[in-house]
């Protein structure tokens, strides 16, 4: 990538004992470990550049983008849901609250 990289999260895996990593940035992520190694040839890729990224409790992780939401899930990256919205808000924060 040339120029600024805009990040959006780092995500700890789920049971990587905090050594396996999501980074996500732009509209895409990666899976490293804690010295920088890909641990997954899988590249998580969003439909749309997401304003905002938030790892939820169900093992997924949340794009807020300005046509839809996304759901993906952590450990592959596969898309397991879409929400359609009409207004394009631009959020400082996305996350989870009382596992909603």
């Amino acid at each position: 990538i040339q120029g600024t990289i805009r990040p959006h999260a780092i995500i700890i895996l789920p049971n990587t004992s905090g050594t396996e990593l999501l980074l996500t940035y732009e509209d895409e992520g990666i899976y490293i470990d804690i010295y920088g190694h890909f641990t997954k040839e899988t590249v998580l890729q969003w439909g749309e550049m997401p304003a905002s990224v938030a790892y939820l409790q169900s093992n997924q992780v949340m794009g807020w983008g300005e046509k839809a939401i996304e759901l993906r899930s952590v450990e592959t990256g596969n898309l397991e849901g879409v929400f359609m919205h009409k207004k394009a808000q631009k959020l400082k924060f996305l996350c989870e609250r009382n596992d909603k």
